[in-house]
């Protein structure tokens, strides 16, 4: 995938908007033509059409490609990740009460982004620490913070669905990071 997270926000006239929404959301246009609508669309000046793009692009759009670039530029717009926790009932004591300690929700600040190397760090301003970053790859993410590791994909229902090894004496627990 090719990293684009806007460099910077432009205004579109009201005609081109309804031409890029009307190319992102046409099932039948070529993959690539609805990238470049969504690339158009989530890079405007005006945040309401940028969360727009995000949330009915994934509705959309099938293409993994299109998907892909869609979840990437979702990520890159935000400051803040939430990872909502979910242990099932089978879950070991240990991970429900980490679970429990933390009300089920971890969050991190986003301190940097790079778009070139599809990264988000968790704790240095100016660069990316594979210790306390998180990287996307294609329709997959990798957390690492302090010794927490994480992974999710891209699910149908158009969130990140994985799981997080807390570090200590804990399993991998099911989580959830919603895009929008």
């Amino acid at each position: 995938m090719v990293a684009h997270a806007c460099e910077e926000y432009s205004a579109l006239p009201d005609p081109e908007t309804k031409e890029y929404r009307d190319k992102l959301l046409d099932t039948a246009a070529d993959p690539l033509d609805r990238l470049f609508a969504f690339q158009k669309l989530v890079c405007a000046s005006n945040p309401v059409i940028r969360t727009y793009a995000v949330r009915e692009g994934l509705k959309a759009v099938s293409d993994p490609l299109v998907r892909e670039q869609i979840m990437f530029d979702a990520m890159f717009e935000k400051t803040r990740i939430d990872i909502e926790l979910s242990p099932g009932s089978d879950a070991s004591k240990q991970d429900k009460e980490f679970s429990k300690r933390v009300s089920s929700l971890i969050s991190y600040i986003i301190a940097f982004k790079s778009p070139k190397e599809g990264c988000l760090s968790l704790y240095s301003p100016n660069e990316c620490d594979k210790n306390y970053s998180i990287y996307l790859k294609g329709d997959k993410l990798e957390l690492t913070y302090t010794g927490t590791v994480g992974e999710f994909r891209l699910s149908d229902a158009n969130n990140l669905v994985g799981f997080i090894l807390p570090r200590g004496p804990y399993g991998r627990i099911p989580a959830v990071i919603e895009l929008f």
